[in-house]
């Protein structure tokens, strides 16, 4: 007796059901390597939940630093003065990027 070809339909069967099982695998191996960043991907949603909370809640951020100006207000100031110079910095910096793209 001679062994029968598979005919086509039995070939990509058989490949759909290698590459399933190949891929079950794969998805196995991604969630496990994916535990090793998962608190730090925590703790960036995190920071995200707190960042979309001030931008929903001015006025809860804005009597918030109103209190510590009030409590303390010496270095209220000081933080100020610190948060200021640090934004100067950065709209510099960012000027000076920019100009620095044009030249290219």
């Amino acid at each position: 007796m001679t062994a029968r070809k598979p005919d086509r339909a039995e070939q990509l069967a058989r490949r759909r059901q290698l590459l399933l099982h190949r891929s079950g695998r794969l998805r196995v191996q991604v969630v496990d390597q994916l535990q090793v960043v998962q608190p730090a991907l925590a703790w960036a949603d995190r920071l995200q939940d707190a960042w979309r909370w001030l931008r929903a809640n001015p006025l809860a951020v804005a009597g918030s630093v109103l209190a510590v100006a009030v409590w303390r207000p010496r270095r209220s100031l000081g933080w100020a003065l610190r948060v200021w110079s640090a934004w100067k910095l950065l709209q510099r910096a960012r000027s000076a990027g920019n100009a620095a793209s044009r030249l290219f």
